[in-house]
């Protein structure tokens, strides 16, 4: 992304940067989520194919869902099911073939480029499976450079909620060494880190506790459960691991580049599942949109 590569490129500059303060008065506190009513982030008849002729594969079928802030989303399905493709879609990562995504009453596919780039900057964290680390920066650091550089905080209030961030993850201990000296966990952990501590209006996670042990990983969903109920965050999670659904507010189910379910987390343990897809039987699909059958019937 190009902010990223003017990001790295001032990468020197801003490392010696990261202990002085600025002359604006510093916040105290973690900024709220930005407040929205009705649904924060909208995917309306979303289509995305990769390949040409007869290579050419169907990732999105018209897909629609609606998301709201202060909830947990995961996202389920097999591999090849189109999740990720989704997620890197409403993300504003991945342009579609057809259809519109809203996020926070905006049309993110009609901004210009420097417009995405500002409302990502601001809104938006991304969790992957690959760290993305800058090599030459500490753990700390790798947290401090992003309120330094997106919301413009003292380095004293920097370091502070950096090293709040990095304790809940339990990395107090290693936030003085470098991407090289960390194991594979702890370089996820921090990447982790850095996406939760500005606080975004939007967090999406692509396989977040995949490189972690049970232990840790529940620290994480602990952290994006907090992002969403305390903090006000909309909150997209793709994940094989059936034991984060405890987490979710909803859980969402793909297949063939559609959604087919979709289960409130007051229904996830407690309603009939059919054996032979898993799917919530309280939930229909009218073509590749989602809608709720009979919103009684989740409740027996």
């Amino acid at each position: 992304m190009p902010v990223l590569s003017r990001l790295c490129a001032r990468l020197p500059l801003i490392g010696r940067r990261l202990g002085r303060s600025p002359a604006q008065t510093a916040r105290p506190t973690t900024p709220a989520a930005v407040v929205h009513s009705g649904p924060t982030l909208i995917g309306e008849d979303l289509l995305r194919s990769f390949g040409s002729g007869s290579t050419r594969t169907h990732a999105l079928r018209e897909v629609s869902v609606e998301l709201h802030q202060g909830e947990m989303n995961l996202l389920m399905g097999p591999s090849g099911s189109g999740k990720s493709t989704l997620l890197a879609v409403l993300s504003g990562l991945l342009r579609p073939d057809g259809g519109a995504v809203k996020a926070l009453g905006r049309d993110v596919w009609a901004m210009s480029d420097p417009d995405m780039e500002r409302f990502r900057l601001r809104h938006c964290s991304y969790i992957f499976q690959g760290y993305n680390l800058f090599p030459a920066l500490t753990a700390r650091q790798q947290l401090e450079v992003i309120l330094r550089w997106g919301e413009g905080v003292s380095g004293s209030v920097a370091r502070k909620r950096a090293d709040h961030v990095l304790g809940q993850l339990g990395l107090a201990g290693r936030a003085d060494l470098r991407p090289a000296q960390l194991s594979g966990g702890e370089k996820q952990r921090v990447a982790i880190a850095r996406a939760l501590v500005k606080n975004p209006s939007f967090v999406f996670a692509d396989e977040p506790t995949s490189a972690l042990d049970w232990e840790n990983g529940q620290q994480v969903m602990n952290l994006l459960q907090e992002s969403a109920r305390e903090r006000g965050a909309t909150v997209l999670v793709v994940t094989h691991d059936h034991r984060l659904e405890r987490y979710a507010d909803r859980v969402f189910h793909m297949a063939d580049g559609a959604l087919k379910s979709a289960v409130a987390a007051t229904h996830l343990h407690h309603a009939a599942v059919d054996d032979d897809t898993g799917f919530h039987p309280a939930f229909s699909v009218a073509g590749p949109r989602l809608r709720l059958a009979d919103p009684t019937a989740a409740a027996g």
